[in-house]
C-alpha cells in the first residue's frame, strides 16, 4: 500500500523539503530561516559612522528641510510625483503587476499636472487661493493640490463622455460630479470667500456644456448644499475650538523638557507627510542611500545585505525618525552603545550606516 498520500508521509516530506532550503540558504514565507536578519560577511570590518558623524548630518539635512518649508505645495507635490514616477520604473524593473504600475503612475501625472498647473497658472480664483499662503500651509497645500487636479481630470472626462454621447442627461451627469465636488470642497483648509471662488469657478465650467435653465438649477442646487454643508462645518470647527479653550493648560515640568522642545522643532520643520518625508525619501533613493548632509559627512545607509534601499524601505526608515521621538530619544542614544550603531530608525529598516572611505 502506498504510504505516500499520510499526514505523517506528508509532515516528513515538509520538513525535509524545508531541510533543504535551510541548507541551500534561501529565503521561505513558510518557515522562520536567519537570512532576513544576517549581516552579509562582506560587510565584515566595514567602519561604522560615528555618532557625531551622524548628528552633524542631520543637522545639515534638518536645516534643508526648514528651507524647504517654505516653499510651496505645488512644488512639494510634483516632487512627490517625481518620486511615485521613480517608484513605478523599479516596480516594473521588479516585474510586479501591471494594475499597480498604472495606479502609481497616475497618481503622479494627477500630482504633476495639478503642481505644475498651480504654479504658473494663477489667474483664476481656483488657483490663486492655492498660492494663499496666509491661509494655506505647505502640507495643506498638498490636499488643495490634490483636489484640484482629482476634479480637473474629471470634469475633462465628462467633457469627453458629453461630447461622445456617452452621458445622455448632461444636468444629472454634472449634478453627480457637482454634490462630490461640493462636499469635498467644505473639508478643504480654506476660507469660505475662498472656496466659494473655487465652486463660483467648477461652475462656470459647467456653463459651457448647460444651457441657462439647466445651469440655473445646478447653481442653485450646489450654492444651497454648499451653505447647508459650511455651516455645520463652522458650527463643527466652532465647538471644537470652545472645548480647546475652556480645557486649562496646566504647565508642568514635562512642558519644559528636552523631548517636547525635540517635537517642537520638528513639527516646525514638518516632520510629518511633507517636505520632510519627500526629502528623506527621496534623496535616499537618487543617491543611493544618501542624504545630502550625509554625502558632505561621508556616510552611508545600506541594508543588513549591503544593497540600497527601495522606496518603500527609505520611506519606512524615515518614519523610524518619529518613532525616536516617541521613544523619548532613546532611540537615537542608543547608538552609543548599540554594537552595529543601530539607532531605532535602523532597527526598524534594517539598515545600517557606514563611514565612506576619503578620496585622496
Amino acid at each position: 500500500m502506498d504510504d505516500k498520500g499520510t499526514p505523517q508521509a506528508q509532515s516528513t516530506a515538509n520538513q525535509q523539503s524545508h531541510t533543504s532550503i535551510h541548507q541551500q540558504r534561501q529565503e521561505t514565507r513558510d518557515v522562520i530561516t536567519p537570512y532576513a536578519f544576517e549581516v552579509s560577511p562582506d560587510l565584515f570590518g566595514t567602519p561604522l559612522a560615528s555618532p557625531i558623524r551622524r548628528a552633524l548630518a542631520l543637522s545639515i539635512d534638518l536645516i534643508l528641510v526648514a528651507i524647504l518649508s517654505g516653499v510651496t505645495g505645488n512644488a512639494l507635490a510634483i516632487f512627490i510625483a517625481i518620486l511615485l514616477w521613480v517608484t513605478s520604473r523599479r516596480l516594473k524593473r521588479e516585474k510586479r503587476l501591471p494594475s499597480v504600475i498604472y495606479l502609481v503612475r497616475i497618481i503622479a501625472g494627477v500630482l504633476i499636472v495639478g503642481g505644475f498647473f498651480g504654479l504658473f497658472r494663477n489667474d483664476t480664483p481656483i488657483w490663486m487661493a492655492q498660492q494663499n499662503e496666509q491661509s494655506v500651509s505647505a502640507g495643506d497645500a498638498v490636499d488643495v493640490v490634490v483636489f484640484t487636479g482629482t476634479y480637473a481630470a474629471l470634469i475633462s472626462v465628462i467633457d469627453k463622455q458629453i461630447e461622445k454621447g456617452d452621458c445622455a442627461d448632461k444636468e444629472a451627469c454634472w449634478s453627480e460630479i457637482g454634490n462630490d465636488f461640493v462636499e469635498d470642497l467644505v473639508e478643504l483648509p480654506l476660507s469660505k470667500d475662498e472656496k466659494l471662488e473655487m465652486l463660483e469657478e467648477f461652475l462656470k465650467q459647467s456653463f459651457v456644456e448647460l444651457g441657462d435653465q439647466e445651469h440655473t438649477l445646478l447653481k442653485e442646487s450646489l450654492l444651497t448644499k454648499f451653505a447647508t454643508m459650511q455651516k455645520e462645518f463652522d458650527i463643527q470647527a466652532a465647538e471644537q475650538e470652545q472645548e480647546i479653550q475652556s480645557t486649562p493648560k496646566q504647565k508642568s515640568f514635562h512642558d519644559y523638557s528636552i523631548v517636547k522642545f525635540f517635537k517642537g522643532i520638528a513639527a516646525d520643520l514638518g516632520l510629518g507627510f511633507g517636505w520632510a518625508a519627500v526629502y528623506f525619501t527621496g534623496t535616499m533613493v537618487l543617491l543611493h542611500g544618501q542624504t545630502i548632509g550625509k554625502k558632505i559627512v561621508r556616510i552611508k545607509v545600506i541594508k543588513l545585505d549591503g544593497s540600497s534601499l527601495n522606496v518603500w524601505e527609505s520611506f519606512g526608515r524615515y518614519g523610524g525618525y518619529g518613532a525616536g521621538l516617541a521613544t523619548g530619544l532613546l532611540g537615537f542614544i542608543q547608538i552609543y552603545w548599540d554594537p552595529n550603531r543601530q539607532a531605532i530608525q535602523d532597527k526598524i529598516a534594517e539598515t545600517l550606516v557606514i563611514r565612506l572611505k576619503t578620496k585622496i
